[in-house]
């Protein structure tokens, strides 16, 4: 027994003698074992291989595709940097909800789908109801039925029902749906416009629908379906190319300041900021419509996941925590919309980039 636990001994000790000596073979900057774990900073794209003309690429693909990130080209130019920290995504229960959504005159269905999910569903539908299609262009995002004969007696289908209740005394009706990227990202906006007449005839769309309760009752009627998850399971890769240029936009260029690009006019791009401070609960200390101004206070813990004392919760008027800021936004006119940037709080200079980015990212989960 004592000649068997002393050649386990000996055993052991020359694994030592071997392994101590070898692990810089195995662990070090030359090993099979090193630390791989910064080895993507040093990064960067290949080219794509050259295939000779008289053979063909259709076999050559991306096998994981890799998506173009916004402003990482900033940090690409940079020997060294320090890395970003990640986009938090905020979603409250009730933006998973599909509801209706007014600012003025006009209206539209928000669901809470990208549209490549939407589009197959509002087909479906259509077709529950008897509705024809005589355009489909998910290109564009539009949707056009043909001409639907409404006469004197009682209807079993909403959409028919809806026409010979609420549209007027035509006998003939057409609809236009209008499908594309809500502001909040991954949600879908649909409106529908309603053109009726005495006969069927050459189409001349109106900007605005000739019966706006018709159309108010249509578009309930579509919210609930879509609600009520009818049709639901199919994707239309048409349809992924829907308004491929969003609503809202976070663009950050190596050579300019963050800014959150509101491709909408002026009167709902400030409607839609303060919709989203409000939801966000970011308390807003003055604001100029006129100007394009909001002053507000900005606690980046409030984003954390950390619950606020129990002062703050009771008391209103305790706008600044011990850990928030003041920043000055401004809107203003951009490429194709307006731009909202944010400042310092004089509002002469840029603030720091990476808080800007995730404030104007704030604004755009919580936009409505």
């Amino acid at each position: 027994m004592k000649h068997v636990m002393n050649l386990g001994s000996i055993v052991l000790l020359l694994c030592m003698v071997v392994v101590l000596p070898g692990c810089g073979w195995l662990g070090g900057e030359g090993g099979w074992l090193r630390d791989r774990q910064d080895d993507y900073r040093q990064a960067r794209p290949s080219p794509a291989p050259e295939i000779p003309q008289d053979l063909s690429d259709q076999a050559i693909d991306e096998a994981m595709f890799i998506p173009e990130v916004p402003g990482m080209d900033r940090y690409l130019a940079q020997e060294a940097f320090e890395l970003p920290r990640p986009t938090t995504l905020f979603a409250r229960e009730e933006d998973r909800g599909v509801r209706i959504q007014r600012f003025g005159a006009a209206s539209w269905v928000v669901a809470p789908d990208p549209p490549s999910l939407v589009w197959p569903r509002i087909l479906q539908f259509l077709a529950d109801n008897g509705v024809a299609v005589d355009r489909e262009q998910p290109e564009a995002g539009i949707l056009e039925s043909q001409w639907i004969e409404i006469r004197d007696e009682r209807y079993r289908d909403v959409v028919r029902s809806v026409l010979s209740t609420d549209a007027g005394d035509s006998s003939q009706h057409r609809l236009r749906v209008h499908v594309g990227q809500a502001v909040r990202h991954g949600a879908t906006e649909i409106g529908i416009t309603h053109l009726g007449a005495d006969a069927a005839r050459e189409i001349e769309w109106p900007e605005r629908s000739t019966s706006f309760s018709a159309e108010e009752a249509l578009l309930a009627e579509l919210a609930g379906y879509l609600a009520a998850e009818v049709g639901q399971g199919g994707i239309s890769l048409r349809a992924q190319t829907i308004a491929a240029e969003p609503k809202a936009e976070v663009l950050n260029d190596r050579d300019r300041p963050p800014v959150l690009r509101l491709r909408l006019d002026f009167d709902r791009a400030w409607a839609t900021v303060s919709t989203a401070l409000d939801n966000a609960e970011i308390p807003v200390i003055e604001q100029d419509a006129q100007g394009g101004i909001y002053r507000i206070s900005y606690d980046e813990n409030q984003f954390r996941g950390e619950e606020p004392g129990w002062f703050r919760r009771t008391f209103s008027f305790a706008l600044r925590s011990p850990g928030a800021q003041t920043y000055t936004l401004k809107l203003e006119a951009g490429n194709g919309g307006y731009d909202l940037s944010v400042l310092t709080p004089e509002g002469d200079a840029a603030a720091d980039r990476d808080q800007s980015e995730q404030v104007l990212n704030i604004i755009r989960e919580f936009a409505s």
